[in-house]
């Protein structure tokens, strides 16, 4: 990747992405892989790659990214924990739901009392 690379995989007019969410990750292999599971697993979604020297961000529009174990895997070429994207993803946009099988960026709004949502 380059730097300022962009990959959309929808809206080619270069529109600003509406309600971005995404992982930024260690550039690498493994952010290449990522990059290619995001296209893969959010097909229809625009997708937008920039690399920024040391990491690689990835946004989605729509307000959700999913990321699945099994396509991060295919795009490594070997088996892949998914706890393994947390220790190389220094931030993200939105919020984060973590899995073993998945990993999902999405916009939410708090509901509740700050008590309840620490809670959660």
């Amino acid at each position: 990747m380059t730097n300022e690379a962009t990959v959309p995989t929808a809206d080619p007019a270069g529109l600003p992405i509406t309600g971005p969410v995404g992982p930024v990750v260690q550039a690498g292999q493994l952010a290449n892989a990522v990059a290619q599971a995001a296209l893969i697993d959010n097909e229809g979604k625009r997708v937008d790659v920039r690399s920024r020297g040391a990491y690689v961000r990835i946004e989605v529009d729509g307000g959700e990214c999913v990321l699945r174990r099994k396509t991060i895997e295919e795009a490594l070429g070997r088996p892949f924990q998914m706890r393994d994207l947390e220790l190389s993803m220094p931030s993200f946009v939105g919020r984060i739901e973590t899995g073993t099988q998945q990993v999902r960026f999405y916009l939410g709004h708090r509901t509740g009392t700050p008590a309840q949502e620490g809670s959660a």
